[in-house]
């Protein structure tokens, strides 16, 4: 039987993206609903191009409230749920097709990659990528539920950073990962994510003034941190934890905001309780972070295998893989994690560049040079150090003629 799939979406004034989105879902979605929430631009006439069914909503400062609107007006299978300044590329739309055939799992996450200049976030991926002639120095990412089905009356929570996970774990539902990623180009201006943040932490205040449960708490302690107010964000987190002592979210992002610090003894115990409530593959891997950087490889390799085996698909996490093993000397297993890496990314330059590092430290000359060259055609943020090292490469084996000879090219 063909599962159909509905997409939902909330907008106001997208005419900015709204048809470069709906155009890149177009080949795999049978019913286009959205819920405009007070445009004044082009949105609806955008819209119509693609036979969409619009309802008019009244904002009620409250995300979820919107996005459940048009989870009602979805009459296929499954549910999409994209922003107008998002995308999903050709390649992964057929990996949707195959998703949608799942009889095990009710809802998938999807990588979201945040595309920005800002070099400085937490989580910066250096990758460069071009759309529509501007250029990015990379992304940052989040796991998010976007794919799910359409018969178990899910529903959003969350004032802002709405969610469908909470609903669907709540009716014994299971969520996947997927292969997919969510090309996210809306927060690219930092001036406008800015105002943004701004806006959605006023928000925020309001719901805690109206109901001070965890989830209130810890989608306030989220936006503070947004806005890099650290302080009363741990604050908030913790008395979200101090109602609920096991919202994992909470947990987690104490763990990331003790990271950003540099605080890592907190880190790692905020990371641990969050796996105490859910295994999870993110909290493994930042807890393999944190550890490496204490210099305890032995933990960190095992908490980056955790993740490895949670979600085999995160070319990530081969790259810390590869660092850490390239740091206890084992060249031959860095090597190979790096190009598992880079196979499931041909543009992961920091595997490439990672990959030169154990090439280079095992005196596979040849093959590292290769792969420095690579990273600096990506745009690696360290092109210029790694610019010098390719320069004393190739005079050494100039020097030396026979060199590519006594080795294994292969690695």
């Amino acid at each position: 039987m063909v599962q159909s799939i509905s997409l939902c979406m909330i907008t106001k004034n997208e005419e900015k993206y709204l048809e470069q989105c709906l155009n890149s879902v177009k080949d795999i979605v049978s019913e286009f609903i959205i819920v405009d929430t007070g445009s004044t631009d082009k949105t609806k006439e955008i819209a119509k191009k693609f036979k969409t069914k619009i309802f008019d909503f009244k904002w009620n400062d409250d995300f979820s409230e919107a996005r459940n609107e048009s989870l009602k007006h979805a009459t296929k299978d499954w549910i999409l749920v994209l922003d107008a300044d998002e995308i999903i590329e050709k390649d992964d739309l057929e990996k949707i097709k195959e998703i949608v055939k799942d009889k095990e799992n009710d809802g998938f996450q999807f990588l979201q990659k945040n595309y920005t200049n800002d070099s400085s976030i937490a989580g910066f991926v250096n990758e460069s990528h071009k759309k529509n002639n501007k250029s990015y120095a990379g992304w940052y990412g989040s796991l998010i539920v976007r794919l799910f089905k359409n018969n178990k009356h899910y529903t959003f929570e969350g004032t802002v950073h709405e969610s469908i996970e909470p609903s669907v774990e709540s009716k014994n539902g299971k969520i996947a990962l997927a292969n997919v990623s969510l090309h996210h180009y809306g927060n690219s201006n930092p001036e406008i994510v800015k105002k943004k943040r701004e806006v959605y932490l006023e928000l925020c205040k309001k719901k805690v003034k109206l109901d001070k449960n965890s989830h209130s708490y810890y989608e306030l302690g989220v936006l503070y941190k947004e806005n890099n107010d650290f302080g009363n964000a741990i604050r908030s987190l913790k008395k979200a934890v101090e109602l609920d002592s096991k919202h994992r979210l909470a947990l987690f992002e104490l763990g990331v905001i003790n990271e950003q610090q540099k605080n890592y003894d907190d880190a790692i115990k905020y990371y641990t309780e969050s796996l105490r409530v859910k295994n999870d593959s993110e909290a493994y891997q930042n807890l393999g972070v944190c550890y490496m950087n204490k210099g305890k490889y032995k933990e960190a390799y095992s908490n980056f295998t955790k993740a490895m085996i949670l979600n085999p698909n995160k070319y990530t996490v081969y790259n810390n893989l590869g660092a850490v093993l390239e740091k206890i000397g084992n060249y031959d297993s860095a090597i190979q994690m790096l190009n598992i890496g880079i196979k499931l990314n041909p543009k992961n330059l920091i595997g490439f560049y990672n990959l030169g590092i154990a090439l280079d430290k095992k005196e596979n000359l040849i093959n590292a040079l290769k792969n420095y060259e690579k990273a600096v055609e990506l745009g690696h943020s360290k092109s210029d150090e790694i610019k010098k090292r390719i320069s004393q490469l190739k005079d050494f084996i100039k020097k030396r003629p026979n060199y590519k000879y006594g080795f294994n090219v292969g690695g």
